[in-house]
């Protein structure tokens, strides 16, 4: 049998060397690009860790709107500007309120007394506002502390914009090498964007596009069907430069 020599190192000639180099490098290339190609499964990849917005989500609610009254030892006065204060917050609860409005009277304080006498007035200012008088309800609120001097507070309930409290560390600020956020990482963001939003509807649900102009979609028709421009002659922001 006729033995057949591989070739090899030390008894190939340069162009066959050359042959066998370039095959390893091609070998080599196509692997690389071929482990490229994979995929990597995610399934063991936890999105909520990596989604502060998932994390802390923005969420919708009936939550209190209150204003707090600073009550002294002595009542009921008002002041015109406590009860311009006063127009402008029922302003604000026919607007977004939902059922009634609420006086909250602060029982076993200093000024439980005044603030008894107080609530009255604030009662009369609110009818004085527009509210009725069977929209308006009174409750008391302990407070304990003989020696503390409470605020008359009036609140009525709004849909708002919440985000759960922020601070919350459930891993005590411990290193990751994990490549993770922190679990309070953009709560404090996701919180001042709830604040910001003056309708919580639009988290919800765009809102539906108002009427379109008629008088403008005439105009631009006409000049269409005439072949002229169609654009505004108005310059919008006008420069010097």
């Amino acid at each position: 049998m006729t033995s057949v020599d591989m070739p090899t190192a030390a008894n190939a000639t340069p162009r066959r060397l050359t042959r066998i180099l370039f095959g390893g490098v091609a070998v080599a290339v196509l692997t690389a690009l071929a482990a490229g190609c994979s995929t990597t499964g995610t399934s063991d990849v936890e999105a909520r860790e990596h989604n502060f917005a998932q994390r802390h989500p923005v969420l919708i609610s009936e939550e209190p709107e209150n204003f707090d009254l600073p009550v002294g030892m002595k009542g009921p006065a008002l002041s015109p500007e406590i009860e311009s204060a006063i127009r402008a917050y029922v302003n604000d609860y026919r607007a977004d309120g939902t059922g009634a409005i609420t006086i909250q009277v602060p029982t076993g304080s200093a000024n439980e007394v005044a603030a008894s006498t107080t609530g009255r007035a604030v009662h009369y200012a609110l009818v004085r506002a527009g509210v009725s008088h069977g929209r308006i309800k009174v409750a008391p609120y302990a407070v304990d502390d003989r020696s503390k001097i409470a605020p008359l507070r009036i609140s009525y309930l709004r849909v708002k914009a919440v985000v759960p409290s922020c601070g919350v560390w459930p891993d005590g600020g411990e290193t990751d090498y994990r490549n993770a956020p922190y679990h309070d990482f953009g709560c404090a963001q996701m919180k001042n964007m709830a604040a910001m939003v003056a309708n919580p509807a639009d988290l919800l649900r765009p809102r539906p596009f108002g009427p379109p102009n008629g008088a403008r979609r005439a105009q631009v028709l006409s000049a269409y069907s005439r072949g002229d421009e169609t654009r505004s002659n108005i310059m919008l922001i006008e420069s010097g430069l």
